[in-house]
């Protein structure tokens, strides 16, 4: 109509985005903050010189400080930031698929099931013609299974109890198929870099590794972004949804893909890091309430924030000795789970 009036923003709105604006500073600072800890201490006067340095002239400098934060630290930071923003959209979507706030991919078996291929192609040389892209090849192969294995398990049923224990079922079977093919490896540098990885590492990373993880990353945040209309629909039920002109098998089967492919990917990158994706939407849900346009905004964030001090406090806890990060993730993540499933759902669930 000619006459509609342009609509306003309304101040909670308005709000969000800036609290969004701020969580995005707040990780900036975190990001910089966290590149002076590890087994070799830089200080701060030493991090900013090199950080002017590298501005002024676009080369970093000549000292042990400089290598060691340009080779090693910055390239881990960025990549725990990007790992942080997939596991945190990946949740999100698995929540939102199975209509379940207890769905994440390492609760429902899905990290476990990318473990299992990624193991099986790093030790029985699985995928073997795709190089250097073989373990995420088995990784795709593990999770997708996994996450098929989960739905047609958990059926039409909305219980949350029943996905858990259909994902604890689903997690307690690849885990044991990964021991056992790590069992059966011949050589023990392989069963020992097998288990690290296992426990979470951002170790290793570096500059030309991390243009591949970025483009998965964004790419997920983009698809979701370009259905957060379905996704939204999906929270009113399947009914609904189908009612309203959604595909659901296909809608379904579009999400499983997206969601086994980012974990997959990271899971062959850094190994299992748990209940990242389960903490982080809970977080967006109660800053920015149940809209997928902002809760992947915030997923996004968060999840990052989440992954770089967890990273921080693997490399500083102990220092120099280094703590698998899957471990302190799931130190902070296993209470918060039994607290949602305590609070939130009753004996009768």
């Amino acid at each position: 109509m000619d006459d509609e009036k342009p609509v306003k923003r309304s101040p909670a709105l308005l709000k969000t985005g800036a609290l969004w604006v701020v969580l995005a500073i707040v990780l900036a600072i975190s990001m910089i903050l966290s590149i002076r800890f590890g087994s070799v201490s830089v200080s701060t006067g030493e991090l900013l010189s090199e950080i002017h340095h590298y501005i002024s002239t676009g080369e970093m400098g000549n000292g042990s400080s400089s290598m060691i934060l340009w080779q090693i630290r910055i390239p881990r930071t960025i990549f725990a930031a990007l790992t942080g923003m997939g596991l945190a959209l990946s949740g999100l979507a698995l929540q939102t698929m199975t209509r379940n706030d207890l769905a994440d991919p390492y609760v429902l078996g899905v990290s476990s099931g990318a473990s299992t291929g990624a193991v099986a192609a790093i030790i029985w040389g699985w995928f073997g013609f795709l190089g250097g892209y073989s373990v995420s090849a088995g990784a795709f192969l593990g999770a997708a299974l996994s996450t098929a294995i989960v739905i047609l398990c958990s059926g039409k049923s909305t219980s949350p109890i029943r996905l858990i224990l259909v994902g604890m079922g689903i997690s307690a079977l690849f885990s044991s198929l990964t021991m056992m093919i790590i069992y059966g490896a011949r050589h023990e540098a392989q069963v020992r870099s097998a288990m690290f990885w296992l426990l979470g590492s951002l170790s290793g990373m570096q500059w030309k590794d991390l243009s591949l993880v970025a483009l998965v990353v964004f790419l997920m945040a983009l698809a979701l972004t370009a259905v957060k209309r379905d996704l939204d629909l999906l929270l009113l039920g399947e009914g609904e949804a189908q009612f309203l002109g959604m595909n659901l098998k296909r809608f379904q089967l579009f999400l499983i893909l997206i969601t086994s492919l980012v974990v997959a990917f990271l899971v062959s990158k850094a190994g299992i890091i748990g209940f990242v994706g389960l903490i982080t939407p809970h977080l967006a849900r109660g800053l920015c309430g149940v809209s997928h346009g902002r809760m992947i905004a915030f997923s996004s964030v968060l999840g990052a924030l989440v992954m770089v001090w967890a990273d921080v406090f693997s490399r500083a806890l102990f220092a120099p000795e280094e703590i698998p990060i899957g471990v302190l993730t799931c130190i902070v993540g296993a209470p918060i789970f039994l607290w949602i499933v305590t609070h939130r759902y009753g004996e009768g669930t």
